[in-house]
């Protein structure tokens, strides 16, 4: 739910771009689109519904402007933290409902060879705020077969305290400040007539309050374990505490290839995440565009990703986190957050583009998305299991 910067990079060359319309738009086009997408969860957890608006204009041959905004609307439960009670397989979860807004307005500025791209946006939520701004500049080699980018960008949120009767014990009482940093630098380069390779690195480092405030752990030494079985029980949970920094490292590789034999492209893209708090992640994206008719094209898609887990993640952990420190002591760091567990990740569907008219074109998609636990230990009833539907209108001009 959280919205962030995230840099652009050039897409294909003119000469792929070329092969590549109607099947893939030229970016440079002006355009307004209109996005909605639905997306729910299994067992009446998460829901999220959203409405999304985005434009592109050229003002002058050096100058054009793009905006977007977005509105989400969340409901549901998520798991918070604390296993099943013995005997059971349900984990308990937490209500929320909340509305987002958030959007950014990015000039684009060209001269000679060069491009830059500064961003500012803003995000709120009753329970986060967030301002960011970013520049990205990217500069034409070798005919423009070569592109060249690097980007910075910073982002300034803050942790509100959340009011309502949904609102966990020990929430957060004043607002916690949280900062990120990020550069990228990439390159893009045309392999052939019909081929573009795309090689991105980006460093970030976070800062501040880093926790979940709706997330909880069980510490062993805390109550009669005996209690658990008595009827009503409920663990205590008590605020997660993950540590104040993070620093992370992403390559990402995509490759697109375009068949003009069969009027179809395939895109494919390979992300490498690590961070100092243990995660290592691999992400594998594979799409196919085919013009299935003058004005169809379909694009089914596959993703798969997988993650090690954190170093202070655990379903529940010894000792208890008083002061003076019990024996055995509590650890430093802390977290039953599924998302940071061992876990792999599907995610599969298809996408329909109707091109109704040179300057139309109506999208209709589905996805299916499933999440597994891969430590044996983690309750399977965290992980959720979504469909996600989405529909969009793009006026071209």
């Amino acid at each position: 739910m959280r919205y962030q910067n995230k840099f652009s990079v050039s897409g294909p060359s003119a000469a792929v771009g070329a092969f590549l319309l109607p099947l893939l738009r030229a970016q440079a086009e002006n355009h307004a689109d209109y996005r909605y997408e639905d997306y729910s969860e299994e067992g009446g957890r998460i829901h999220i519904q959203t409405h999304g608006l985005l434009f592109e204009q050229g003002l002058a041959s050096w100058l054009s402007l793009k905006g977007n905004y977005i509105y989400d609307g969340i409901s549901g439960a998520t798991p918070d933290g604390t296993p099943p009670l013995p005997g059971q397989d349900t984990v308990r979860k937490v209500n929320i409902t909340d509305i987002r807004r958030a959007g950014y307005v990015e000039p684009t500025i060209k001269w000679e060879n060069h491009t830059i791209s500064p961003q500012f946006s803003v995000s709120r939520e009753h329970d986060y705020e967030s301002l960011g701004v970013s520049l990205s500049h990217s500069i034409d080699l070798n005919e423009k077969n070569t592109t060249l980018t690097w980007g910075l960008s910073r982002a300034y949120d803050r942790v509100l305290p959340a009011l309502g009767e949904y609102t966990p014990d020990g929430a957060i009482k004043t607002p916690q400040h949280k900062d990120s940093t990020d550069f990228l630098v990439g390159i893009t380069q045309l392999l052939g007539p019909r081929t573009v390779l795309s090689i991105n690195l980006t460093v970030g480092y976070s800062q501040g309050y880093l926790s979940d405030p709706y997330k909880r752990v069980v510490f062993d030494g805390y109550g009669d374990p005996d209690d658990r079985y008595l009827p009503g029980f409920q663990y205590t949970g008590f605020p997660e505490n993950r540590p104040e920094s993070k620093l992370r490292e992403v390559v990402y590789l995509s490759l697109q290839q375009a068949f003009p034999s069969v009027e179809g492209a395939l895109e494919t893209s390979y992300r490498f995440h690590h961070d100092d708090w243990g995660v290592i992640a691999n992400t594998i994206t594979l799409q196919w565009h085919q013009k299935a008719t003058k004005w169809v094209t379909l694009s089914p898609l596959f993703r798969f990703h997988t993650q090690s887990q954190a170093d202070f993640y655990a379903t529940h952990f010894p000792g208890v986190p008083d002061d003076p420190p019990s024996d055995p002591p509590a650890p430093e760091h802390y977290s039953a957050d599924y998302r940071l567990s061992e876990l792999v990740t599907y995610t599969y569907g298809i996408g329909v583009s109707l091109h109704l008219h040179e300057h139309v074109t109506v999208e209709l998609a589905y996805k299916r998305y499933e999440m597994f636990g891969k430590d044996h230990v983690t309750a399977a009833d965290m992980y959720p299991k979504a469909n996600a539907w989405t529909g969009g209108l793009s006026l071209w001009f």
